[in-house]
């Protein structure tokens, strides 16, 4: 992780003001930036919550944003932050894709011995996690589904010319 500051990044960041918030008020505010911004946009997120560290870490692994180092003041602190590249997004994305089709071969496998006989307690606690984890799988490929549809049937720079 690299050693960064306020100083050193100033002119290149956005600052959210997270100042008397408890998380996940922080992080709402960061998902929201980083929604806007460009790739590789720096974020310094001030908070006075003493938990907001290991949250934002967790979020920034979690999303495949780079956790860049806290800056410690006596009455705050300024958590860095640098949005993930397109390429992560790729990689977020085959993710939700095998997650999706995990659930499902874990379903097909175990729906059959859950309703046709008495399943062993570990394999009805693993058809409910993959029932339970199908809903925002769904979601989150039919969002997929939507963008890759929309950019492939969006005219090209060329068609719009003529």
């Amino acid at each position: 992780m690299n050693s960064i500051t306020l100083d050193t990044i100033s002119n290149q960041s956005t600052l959210i003001d997270a100042k008397g918030s408890e998380c996940p008020i922080p992080i709402i505010k960061l998902k929201a930036a980083l929604k806007k911004a460009a790739e590789h946009s720096l974020f310094g997120v001030v908070t006075t919550d003493k938990f907001a560290e290991p949250n934002i870490r967790d979020f920034c692994k979690s999303s495949g944003h780079e956790y860049m180092g806290v800056e410690h003041f006596e009455d705050h602190d300024i958590h860095y932050v640098k949005k993930r590249a397109v390429e992560c997004q790729r990689c977020s994305n085959i993710r939700t894709v095998t997650m999706g089709l995990a659930a499902l071969g874990t379903l097909a496998y175990t729906a059959p011995q859950v309703i046709n006989s008495t399943p062993s307690g570990l394999v009805t606690v693993i058809f409910a996690v993959a029932l339970a984890s199908l809903p925002p799988v769904v979601i989150n490929n039919l969002r997929l589904l939507k963008e890759t549809i929309k950019k492939n049937t969006a005219p090209t720079t060329m068609e719009a010319a003529e």
